[in-house]
């Protein structure tokens, strides 16, 4: 079974454009290959990247339409792309899904999606997971980072909502950790003081995977501790932030 893309760009694409012709930008065109027998007469193509395939697949513009008109995505500094358009799916190859949470998987799904939006003018571009959708330049812009300092682009590939009066909860954090997370906060804290301890957890948790017994960590402050305490399935991660971190037995992630 073909994985559901995680990564979606949107463009203006010709009706008959076909994905094992797309016209390569300058910079991709000497390190893309692709498999011309792994699909044929189908609007999908696998795409090799360093070694590494990646599932491509058309999307119509009804379904592209869809996507965005029924409220799945939070839109990121960017309009709804017009109805028009359509998307480019892309997804890691069935040998790499279970490895998707790795950076190496990572950078270079989003760098192969940065140079189908190069390629085919794009206009937008949405992480599924995280429900995120966002202008094809702010995209292009984080991904440039992201390869040069290795900060994942999460304002993008997850988000965070206010569920009520001091808890946030996570979307897109599964992808990487399959966890996510809630932080409850102590009373008085400000969206500031939750966000950076956020921010921090989120970066952990990316790197080292979801947490699997209770735990405790030092915060983003001095006598500040972050108490987790994972839910029965694993698929959550509750935190609270303690101000009495100074009689805590403090560990890392």
């Amino acid at each position: 079974m073909n994985p559901e893309p995680p990564l979606l760009i949107i463009a203006p694409l010709a009706n008959t454009l076909d994905l094992t012709q797309v016209p390569w930008c300058d910079a991709a065109k000497d390190k893309i290959s692709v498999n011309h027998d792994k699909f044929q007469n189908l609007e999908m193509a696998e795409v090799i990247v360093d070694a590494m395939p990646f599932l491509l697949t058309r999307l119509s513009a009804t379904e592209t339409s869809q996507i965005f008109n029924s409220g799945k995505c939070d839109q990121l500094l960017c309009a709804l792309p017009p109805a028009t358009h359509s998307a480019i799916g892309v997804a890691p190859g069935d040998n790499l899904a279970s490895a998707r949470h790795l950076s190496e998987i990572n950078r270079r799904l989003l760098l192969l999606g940065q140079w189908i939006g190069e390629s085919l003018g794009a206009t937008t571009a949405a992480w599924m997971p995280s429900r995120r959708l966002t202008s094809f330049a702010w995209f292009d812009q984080a991904v440039r980072r992201y390869l040069a300092d290795g900060r994942i682009p999460f304002l993008f590939q997850t988000s965070v909502a206010e569920v009520g009066s001091g808890c946030f909860v996570t979307s897109g954090l599964h992808y990487f950790a399959g966890q996510e997370l809630r932080l409850t906060t102590a009373e008085g804290y400000d969206l500031a003081a939750a966000t950076r301890n956020l921010v921090q957890i989120i970066y952990n948790m990316i790197a080292y995977g979801k947490i699997i017994s209770p735990a405790r960590s030092v915060g983003s402050h001095q006598n500040e501790a972050l108490i987790f305490t994972p839910s029965e399935d694993l698929g959550h991660v509750d935190v609270r932030i303690s101000n009495d971190a100074h009689d805590a037995d403090l560990a890392k992630i």
